[in-house]
């Protein structure tokens, strides 16, 4: 009887062993679905990392100018400083030192035009030189005028351009922000070396982005400081259009004046055109119908991203030139 219950123990024991060997040599499903939820979380932050980046750089493109220097009145473009602002200096410094700089180049210019005219006179074209002496005082109270106002006239030009800028702005608003899930930035697939790369893109994009916002300020600020000082000096060039020699000068005065106020409005449509475009590109595909397609789906897109934020800095940068080739040079 004692051994039969010796017998039965044994195996008892042998089955229990068995069952723990074949527990220890067959993995639990358990431990495969906890490395799973690990890959998917980290593929989650890495993802949710990505898609924070790139809306940010939009929601930043989106900010440069359009409601800052390039819509502001010509009086602040720039803000205050203890109660005196940057147009006032401008206006200072012109009414006080170049406003009768620019009269006595109008002086000038006038005797110059009275002198060629009494060059022409002789004898039998009299009628003709005193017709020409009148056509002379006109002119000349014209350029004084000219002048005289020239300061309010280069603001009113300023105020023409501005009137643009705003109308286009009402009527498009800061061109939208960038929908990341209809243009599918980032791959759905849980690769965690493919979103990896994607974080590399996005912060170095996010360089180039802050670049980007850098230049727009600076050539934004650098427009509204120039057109101070244009404004300052306009009395000068406006006084040498009287002089057929000189005519050019003051010409090519106004025509830099403008297209420096046309930068604005071209300023202001690169960063209203860049969320649009950014909606158009269209993500590679490796055409092998597994998930690499996705993944090179979602970095070809964050390259193409990269390229046109590279290219909105060379735009911004060139603004200037490009309102010019607009007004002829």
């Amino acid at each position: 009887m004692r051994g039969a219950k010796r017998a039965g123990a044994l195996r008892l024991a042998a089955a229990a062993g068995l069952a723990l060997a074949v527990a220890l040599l067959v993995p639990h499903p358990a431990f495969a679905s906890i490395a799973d939820d690990i890959n998917s979380w980290m593929c989650g932050v890495l993802r949710d990392t990505c898609n924070w980046i790139f809306a940010a750089q939009a929601r930043v493109l989106a900010s440069i100018g359009v409601e800052g220097v390039l819509s502001k009145p010509f009086s602040s473009m720039l803000g205050t400083a203890g109660g005196t602002t940057l147009a006032e200096m401008a206006r200072g410094a012109w009414q006080a030192a170049v406003l009768p700089i620019g009269c006595g180049v109008l002086s000038m210019v006038f005797t110059a035009q009275l002198v060629h005219i009494s060059q022409r006179m002789d004898g039998n074209a009299s009628v003709p030189a005193i017709r020409e002496v009148v056509f002379l005082l006109v002119f000349f109270a014209v350029n004084l005028f000219l002048v005289q106002n020239s300061f309010e006239l280069m603001r009113a030009l300023y105020e023409v351009a501005r009137l643009a800028i705003t109308r286009v702005t009402a009527l498009f608003g800061t061109g939208g922000a960038m929908d990341l899930s209809a243009v599918s930035i980032v791959t759905e697939d849980d690769d965690v070396a493919a979103l990896l790369a994607m974080v590399v893109v996005a912060l170095v994009s996010w360089l180039v982005v802050v670049v980007a916002y850098v230049v727009a300020l600076v050539v934004t600020w650098a427009r509204a400081i120039q057109l101070y000082v244009m404004a300052a000096l306009s009395p000068i060039p406006l006084a040498l259009l009287g002089l057929d020699e000189t005519r050019q000068m003051g010409v090519g005065y106004l025509r830099q004046f403008a297209s420096v106020c046309l930068a604005g409005l071209v300023i202001t449509l690169l960063l209203i055109a860049f969320p649009v475009v950014l909606g158009g590109l269209n993500a590679a595909s490796a055409g092998t119908g597994t998930p690499v397609d996705s993944v090179v789906g979602g970095l070809s897109y964050a390259l193409q991203y990269l390229a046109m934020c590279v290219l909105l800095v060379l735009s911004l940068a060139k603004s200037g030139a490009w309102a010019r080739d607009a007004l002829g040079g």
